[in-house]
Formats: C-alpha cells, structure tokens, sequence
C-alpha cells in the first residue's frame, strides 16, 4: 500500500458487513469468512524486514561535511557491533564514517494489544479507480521492536554532524512507513558513547556512539478486500486496485 492513502482503522462487532445472504451475526459471519481465506502463504507477513529496510533507507540519507567543505555522502549496512568492530580491524578499506544498525529485541506490547476476536476494517483509497475499498483483518499484535544504531567515525567533527542528523531524524520520532502502514512510530531511546579511548601502537582510534531505537508497531494480519457483492476476496494491493 502506498504511503499517500487515507487509513482509517476501526474495531467493531456489527453493522459494517453486508450479510444479506446469511443469517449468522455479521461479527460472526465475518471471522468466519476470514478464517476460511486465510492459508499459509497470505498469513506471512512481512512487518520486520520492511521496517529494518526503511531505517536503512533512511539513515543511508546522512552525510557530512569534510575540511574541504565538499559534502560526503555516509553508507549504513546491515550489521551488529561485534560484526562492524572485526571488519574495521581486518579489512584497511572501509571509509569511516559509517553508520551500522541491527534489530536487538522485539516483544510484545500489552497495553496497546487488542483482543483476538476484535476486527478491524481499514479504508484504502485507490488513485486510479478513485473510489474508496473497504477491507477487513483480524486485529493484529502490538510489539516492540528495538534497534540498535551505531556510528563509527575517525574524526570528532564527523561524529558529530552524523550524532546531530539522527537526533533531528528521530524528533521526537520517526513514521516507520511500510505496506501494512505509515503510522508506526520509532524513538530514541537511549544514547551512549562507546568511543576507544586507548588503541594499540599504529592503530586509529575509531570514535563510536550508539542509539538504542524503539519502534511501536503492529504485526499485520491477512487483509480482505470486501466487494460490492458483499463478498470477501483476498488483497493484494499491487494487483487488484492498481
């Protein structure tokens, strides 16, 4: 789903279904319908690997600003510490500064979690048939996601004009945007510098600051596209509105 449509999402137990055909409770009617769609292919989703590449994207963004006032642009990969403290120290050809970020944790949030037989109808808005679908999910998982970002640098001033733009990206969050939504939020939540303070003979000492990231989003459920008919058919945003 692209990151321009108007979400509204809602929980209910009746009056929005057309059951017309049925007489079984549309609240009933409607988990039934969807528990019969759903295998294990469309019940996949992919909320994890979205959101670690938007950071990605995002922080891969960053630059700043060398002596000769010609602006760098900073490369962010897909690693944990450990990994980006034994390339530094093995490969001579990596160009500090580079920013790294892995997932760290993720569990489940209780005070945002909705109970298993809640449904949830979503408005999606299609740009080329410009006419609003009504689909409908099972609710899904509140989680906690966290991330851990570090910055590693050579040179003070460098660190810092990098520290700044993750503040200023993170202010006070950032919309975590992705197929399933564009309404999750991310924040810092904690900052630590972890800069080598003593180094070898002949080595450089690598400066470091790490973010610890939180992200507050949803796990989707498998959603379903309910037509004129009153019919549930499976959604595929890519192919069936588009």
């Amino acid at each position: 789903m692209s990151f321009n449509k108007f979400i509204q999402l809602e929980s209910t137990s009746s009056g929005i279904f057309s059951t017309s055909s049925t007489s079984l409770d549309p609240y009933v009617w409607a988990r039934r319908k969807i528990a019969e769609r759903t295998n294990r292919k469309n019940s996949i989703p992919f909320f994890y690997k979205q959101s670690l590449q938007y950071l990605i994207s995002k922080l891969g963004t960053l630059s700043y600003l060398n002596s000769e006032t010609e602006l760098i642009d900073v490369k962010c990969v897909h690693a944990n510490p450990e990994r980006t403290v034994a390339k530094l120290k093995q490969e001579t050809n990596i160009i500090l500064p580079i920013l790294s970020i892995s997932q760290t944790t993720s569990e489940n949030d209780d005070q945002r979690r909705r109970g298993q037989p809640q449904v949830v109808t979503e408005t999606f808005w299609s740009e080329k048939k410009k006419r609003a679908y009504r689909l409908i999910s099972f609710a899904p998982r509140a989680v906690n996601v966290e991330y851990g970002i570090n910055i590693w640098a050579k040179y003070k001033s460098n660190l810092d004009q990098l520290v700044e733009q993750v503040r200023l990206l993170f202010n006070p969050h950032l919309i975590i945007k992705s197929s399933y939504t564009n309404v999750a939020k991310a924040y810092i939540d904690m900052e630590t510098d972890q800069s080598t303070v003593e180094t070898a003979d002949r080595q450089d000492r690598i400066l470091r600051r790490s973010f610890s990231i939180k992200l507050e989003g949803y796990i989707p459920n498998p959603r379903f596209l309910i037509t004129s008919t009153g019919k549930i058919e499976e959604f595929n945003s890519e192919t069936t509105l588009y």
